[in-house]
């Protein structure tokens, strides 16, 4: 996670600093209580501010600073933390505006509980809005532009097995004016909800 205020600027044609804030920390919240009301042995919320570790202790989430790396040697960097002492890892972004307990679940069981890799790809723009990684796997996670296509070439290259789940929760991120359109048409009511600052919902 980014610090709230410096979150999602690709909507800053369309919502003011305070909004982008605080979707942001609305999102995280969506995604931390599915995360952990499912069979999760562990939720990482990984970077941020202190609104963010504070808000991740309240839901009962692990903080853990992150070192200004980037995405994905930040999140790399976990995901072998979690290697090393035997378990296998999801990475959830924070910004799956209708992720469920239901969603994570999913994947978890197509994982075969952490031993089978598993993607799950945004709907629009070629993203990977989830992965199952399991432990000790050379897999690499590639997030950014076009990530999906580069995720299953790589594993495809390394001759890894793999599942894909797609769900409504997994299809759908918040990052531009477009996502936000489509969030509406998909489940009207939710972005006000998501833009009510967090004591209001």
């Amino acid at each position: 996670m980014k610090p709230a205020a410096q979150a999602k600027t690709r909507l800053a044609s369309v919502l003011e600093p305070s909004q982008r804030a605080t979707i942001s920390l609305n999102m995280l919240e969506v995604v931390a209580e599915a995360a952990v009301s499912c069979s999760l042995s562990k939720v990482i919320v990984l970077g941020g501010d202190s609104a963010i570790h504070a808000a991740a202790e309240k839901w009962g989430a692990e903080w853990i600073a992150d070192k200004g790396r980037g995405l994905n040697a930040e999140v790399s960097a976990q995901i072998e933390s979690n290697s090393t002492s035997g378990a296998g890892s999801m990475y959830l972004p924070g910004d799956l505006a209708l992720l469920t307990s239901t969603d994570v679940d999913q994947a978890l069981n197509a994982s075969e509980r952490g031993t089978l890799l598993t993607m799950c790809p945004a709907v629009g723009d070629g993203g990977t809005n989830g992965l199952v990684i399991p432990a000790q796997s050379q897999f690499q996670i590639q997030l950014g532009t076009d990530s999906f296509n580069r995720h299953k070439n790589s594993a495809d290259r390394l001759g890894l097995p793999y599942a894909i789940v797609e769900t409504r929760g997994f299809g759908l991120d918040l990052d531009t004016a477009s996502d936000l359109d489509e969030l509406q048409r998909m489940a009207p009511g939710a972005l006000e909800r998501l833009l009510r600052p967090g004591d209001e919902n």
